[in-house]
């Protein structure tokens, strides 16, 4: 857990860079309930716990992805938390797009670019002196190889394979930075006037989503499994599945688009 640097962020909020921890959400939880204030942002160059999606685990090699974290105390209600995670997804896509490497959003939140996936977002719920705080994190592939990739055994891409150049330990901080004040700038929004910021917001996430009106195939936490076209993306983050007799609203699984 080497402390790094710290990194002022603008609007009071900081920025703190490790070389490793457990896990950036996890770290960044116990702040939370610890009395941590908004806006404290965590990264390590490598997580030795790190965390996914459906209690799944994220491996990294030391230096080579992007691994940060931040707390938010969110003023607006439970069911509209999935904004936290849309914001960070475009964060996401607007720190990228600078690259021209045309990435776009699997449902509910992985960052892909064609079939191939670059990053994952998992927000983490609490509460801390009757305030409930989220935690949203980012694990992004930034300088792994091509061979790094295909040991993964499934179809993941990174930002230096597909630049054909890694990044610089200069130019990979000063990627964080931009994806993480771009995220501030979505939050704040949100903060400020949720409704309007959302509905923004949600337009911009539907128009990237790769996954809206694709043909997919959907597994469910409790084995089931359904096929249908995607309707839409609903104001809670659920995605609305078209079936051959009704309209599935799907909260979690894990998607495989078939077709467009």
């Amino acid at each position: 857990m080497d402390y790094l640097a710290q990194v002022d962020l603008g609007h009071g909020w900081i920025l703190e860079r490790f070389a490793t921890l457990e896990s950036t959400n996890t770290a960044l939880v116990e702040i939370a309930r610890q009395g941590g204030q908004e806006g404290i942002c965590l990264a390590a160059e490598h997580q030795s716990a790190g965390k996914g999606r459906l209690g799944r685990q994220w491996d990294d090699e030391f230096g080579r992805s992007l691994l940060a974290s931040v707390l938010c105390f969110p003023n607006f209600d439970l069911p509209d938390f999935f904004a936290i995670t849309a914001a960070m997804s475009l964060a996401a896509l607007e720190a990228l797009d600078r690259y021209r490497v045309a990435p776009a959003i699997k449902w509910p939140n992985d960052i892909m670019v064609g079939e191939a996936k670059m990053a994952g977002i998992l927000a983490e719920t609490g509460e801390s002196g009757h305030r409930r705080f989220v935690v949203v994190g980012i694990g992004m592939n930034v300088n792994q190889s091509e061979a790094e990739l295909a040991g993964l055994g499934r179809p993941a891409t990174s930002l230096g394979v597909l630049l054909a150049s890694e990044l610089s330990t200069k130019q990979k901080e000063a990627f964080e930075i931009d994806l993480l004040q771009r995220f501030q700038g979505h939050y704040l929004a949100l903060q400020s006037d949720f409704a309007r910021s959302f509905a923004r917001l949600l337009s911009l996430y539907r128009a990237r989503c790769s996954t809206l009106h694709s043909f997919v195939r959907v597994n469910l936490n409790d084995g089931e499994s359904i096929s249908g076209r995607v309707l839409d993306v609903s104001n809670q983050g659920q995605l609305l599945v078209e079936l051959d007799s009704c309209i599935r609203s799907i909260s979690a699984g894990d998607v495989e688009h078939l077709y467009r």
